[in-house]
């Protein structure tokens, strides 16, 4: 049970992060989930919060690589993997080196195999933290390209590099020879083997899809358990399991281009999944950071501080060694990221700066064996504080330096600019629609819908909502009255309806305490009818005091501002109720005050399933139906756009009580042809608009993917 607190907890910090971000992203999302994370520690449950390495790597790491593998763009990864190698192979194991040099002589205590584990922790880079930093600037994509590109390697270097370093450290013995042996056949054989188990998934996705079996149901767990299967795999054979991974992501990300349109459905949800999926572990990874930070500090200032200016300077050091290596990489030719000749230093400085660690960083700080020989782990807590300290160093520089490199990215229009034009796009539809069609009960639920689309909500006035359900309430009433002149349904019938339509009218826009306070007199009539009729009828004459004076004759009379007679007196009942009654003592049969709760039900079940309750429903649509098209014809007169919001809240309330009353097969597939009709008049306006030069081509491309994409949600909402 606590493991699952755990992880709700870290659930919700990361989404806590996520929402604080939206309302202030000046601030890059990291540094408000290590915030989260540094709050969380204050919860006892992370007060000795430890994760297992081998767990951190599977659960969280594997399914980050698998999609950055499956994501990666492969036509720009062939043409720069010459640099892609250069960068997260040669550069990385330089770092390596120099940088475990560096700590070592700074701070001679740590042994060397050590210091060289400290340098490949702090090695690998991350592209999604990046981005993040990046999120509003224009940074040169052949710039990006290359950093996305080398975050993709230089894990699997970093890795292969930390367990040599740990094995050296733990057996004392360390050969050049063998050590570098031992590195190809990592690296490599784990490439091949991703390759291999890549492609036997993917045949084996292809199969169940020629066997038409559903796609989402088999298809997606198989993607999403892919990246576990192979790590395991991988690391069970002592081959790099990131590098596995990775490989078996390329594979699957040329599936998915290859068979784009094959299987939609399963493409949108498949994406969406990982979207979500790869938001929530990158958030982990922060969150915990923030968590751990915390302990780390308390265990190293509780045991010795005297050498804690040392870790500061290391890592100042290896952050200020490691952005000096990658800035010299290309200016040595060493890497080509395919620069224009004026912009070459800026591109340096660019590739420099953005080494961002994160992710990874972490991951294989937190993956340092806890013991060694039954004793902790040495310098464990001094490792995990210096690669903490890189980490947020290579957020906070960069943050700073590259605003004053790159150009803030200039959106191509705005939100208002974008509203104001779905707007219109939907107007034009629904105008359209009205047209074409006068069926108001299958025209009112598409053009509802339709107004989603705006995705903007303005606020209604609820003192105009509120006169036009009154005009409303009139003119239905005035459909009825005229069913009841012409002989379509008896008087008594029809001017019950009206009160009960006018009642339900007033109740269904009550405020939230007046609608529990109705709810609470309908619950005391349900369970003390005798006590509660005479309270309740007085109920009724006081609502009917907020209604105009017509409404108020409507409500309480009939036409001839008598209250009508009682059906049962105009009337024989139906022979399903005389035979329930039969059964009632003569002595209470006329007084239905007197039954007892068990004659009522009996009364109601004879009832139930009868001709007579289903002539009354009948009867009942077929008023409602009436006055449903009155109602809508009036609306459709009155709008404006002045009133449009308003107008949309009161159609709504008459669309869902009529899709109570009318709703079959043929409905929906009626409402299916107006939809598809819709979403053909919606590209009509935007390709007319693009023709007239009245929308930009950023603009236009934005409408026609909501189109789109609305169009596929509609579809597959409809198919479910």
């Amino acid at each position: 049970m606590s493991v699952f607190v755990m992880v709700i907890l870290l659930v919700t910090a990361a989404v806590a992060a996520n929402i604080v971000y939206d309302l202030f992203p000046r601030v890059p999302l990291a540094f408000y989930q290590i915030a989260a994370g540094l709050i969380l520690s204050l919860v006892p449950s992370f007060s000795d919060f430890h994760l297992e390495p081998e767990l951190f790597m599977l659960l969280i790491i594997a399914p980050l690589i698998f999609n950055d593998g499956q994501t990666v763009n492969i036509g720009s990864l062939r043409r720069n993997l010459r640099s892609t190698l250069s960068l997260a192979v040669l550069l990385a194991v330089v770092t390596v080196v120099v940088g475990g040099l560096f700590a070592h002589a700074i701070w001679s205590a740590i042994p060397l195999a050590l210091a060289f584990a400290l340098a490949a922790i702090v090695t690998p880079t991350d592209a999604v933290a990046v981005k993040s930093i990046t999120a509003d600037l224009e940074v040169p994509e052949n710039a990006m390209n290359a950093l996305e590109s080398e975050s993709l390697f230089n894990d699997a270097s970093g890795l292969v590099a930390l367990s040599l370093a740990l094995a050296a450290f733990t057996t004392g013995e360390f050969s050049v020879g063998h050590s570098l042996l031992q590195f190809i056949i990592v690296f490599f054989g784990g490439i091949i083997l991703g390759l291999i188990l890549g492609m036997l998934v993917v045949l084996l996705r292809q199969a169940f899809q020629k066997k038409a079996m559903n796609a989402v149901a088999v298809d997606l767990p198989i993607n999403v358990m892919t990246p576990f299967l192979v790590y395991m795999v991988a690391e069970e054979l002592g081959l790099s399991g990131i590098l596995a991974v990775v490989a078996a992501g390329l594979v699957h990300g040329m599936q998915m281009r290859r068979l784009q349109l094959t299987s939609t459905q399963t493409q949108v949800v498949t994406r969406s999944t990982w979207t979500i999926l790869t938001s929530l572990l990158n958030g982990f990874v922060f969150v915990l950071l923030g968590t751990v930070m915390p302990q780390v500090w308390q265990n190293l200032t509780s045991s010795d501080t005297s050498h804690m200016p040392q870790l500061i300077v290391i890592s100042i050091g290896l952050y200020a060694l490691m952005t000096l290596l990658r800035y010299l990489w290309p200016a040595f030719n060493l890497v080509n990221l395919r620069s224009e000749s004026t912009h070459a230093n800026r591109d340096r400085l660019i590739l420099a700066i953005s080494g961002v660690h994160g992710t990874i960083t972490l991951a294989m700080a937190f993956s340092l064996p806890l013991t060694l020989s039954g004793h902790p782990f040495p310098f464990r807590n001094s490792l995990i504080f210096i690669s903490g300290t890189v980490i947020l160093l290579s957020l906070i520089i960069p943050t700073l330096l590259l605003p004053l490199l790159i150009d803030k990215k200039q959106a191509s229009f705005s939100q208002s600019e974008l509203d104001d034009a779905i707007t219109q796009m939907v107007n034009f539809a629904v105008d359209q629609l009205k047209s074409a069609t006068d069926d108001h009960a299958i025209l009112a639920p598409v053009i509802e819908t339709l107004n989603s689309q705006r995705g903007h909500h303005q606020v209604s006035d609820e003192k105009q909502v509120h006169q036009l359900l009154e005009q409303t309430g009139e003119v239905e009433s005035a459909a009825i009255g005229d069913m009841i002149e012409k002989g379509e349904v008896d008087a008594t019938v029809g001017w019950k309806y009206n009160r009960m339509q006018i009642f339900q009218l007033q109740f269904a826009f009550l405020s939230p305490f007046a609608r529990i306070k109705m709810w609470g007199r309908l619950l005391t009539l349900r369970l003390f009818p005798k006590h509660a009729q005479k309270t309740f009828r007085k109920h009724y004459r006081q609502q009917a005091k907020t209604f105009s004076k017509e409404n108020q004759r409507r409500f309480l009379t009939g036409p001839s501002g008598a209250l009508p007679a009682r059906s049962s007196e105009n009337r024989p009942l139906p022979a399903v109720v005389q035979e329930a009654m039969a059964q009632i003592p003569a002595n209470i049969r006329q007084d239905p005050q007197k039954w007892s709760r068990a004659q009522r039900r009996s009364v109601r079940q004879q009832l139930r399933g009868s001709d007579f309750m289903a002539a009354k429903q009948q009867l009942m649509a077929q008023m409602e139906d009436r006055g449903f098209q009155a109602v809508m014809t009036y609306l459709n007169q009155v709008e404006t756009a002045a009133n449009q919001t308003e107008v949309e809240v009161v159609r709504h309330y008459y669309t869902v009580r009529h899709s109570r009353f009318n709703r079959n097969e043929a409905t929906n597939d009626k409402e299916d042809q107006l939809f598809i009709q819709a979403f053909q008049y919606e590209y009509a306006f935007v390709q007319r608009a693009a023709n007239e030069q009245k929308l930009s081509d950023a603009l236009v491309n934005e409408l026609h993917s909501k189109i789109s994409m609305d169009q596929l949600v509609y579809m597959q909402s409809a198919n479910s």
